[in-house]
């Protein structure tokens, strides 16, 4: 089964979404209140749902949208469906929250990942123990050279990544070359 991460202005709003979805059977795999933490948790993760508030305490949530892998689908929780402006991939739920909406929306995402023929199944594999070391290395000097903290850092190595058609791995290493130099 896919991975849940839920992130919502507190955690208390976040736990209360996760006790829900206990109820039915299914565990979160993150439960936070910064979308920094939930872009952490994606790169440990193989695939799943970010369920998330339309208000987040470290950036916009259209910010975090840009941010979020492709293989993770985005459902916003949100009072004004119609007001705001939303990604265009992202799944919005109407507050108060209907339950059996939430459910079916999470249970309609993890049966189209896994029912998929074979040849157009996304294949994900985990970060092995070196590439790992090379992503904690790179944020390591940006967190020196830059002052940013280990969020701001990796969420650098994903947007860059992202916006040079690299995958993060890659990024780190260009980053501990370019130190080298």
């Amino acid at each position: 089964m896919g991975s849940i991460i839920i992130v919502m202005p507190t955690i208390e709003k976040a736990g209360k979404i996760g006790g829900l979805l206990s109820k039915y059977g299914y565990r979160a795999d993150l439960v936070c209140n910064l979308a920094a933490d939930a872009l952490s948790e994606t790169c440990r993760l193989e695939d799943g749902v970010i369920i998330c508030g339309s208000r987040l305490v470290d950036m916009s949530f259209l910010e975090f949208a840009d941010c979020i892998p492709k293989y993770f689908k985005l459902i916003i929780l949100t009072k004004n469906v119609m007001d705001e402006e939303y990604p265009e991939d992202a799944i919005k739920l109407s507050l108060p929250l209907s339950t059996a909406d939430l459910i079916n929306v999470i249970e309609e995402q993890f049966s189209k990942y896994y029912h998929r023929p074979v040849d157009n199944k996304i294949i994900r594999q985990k970060r092995s123990n070196e590439e790992r070391k090379y992503i904690d290395k790179a944020k390591s000097i940006l967190m020196k050279k830059n002052g940013m903290t280990e969020p701001e850092a990796h969420r650098y190595l994903q947007k860059t990544g992202m916006d040079t058609g690299t995958n993060m791995v890659e990024t780190a290493r260009m980053v501990i070359l370019l130190e080298g130099q």
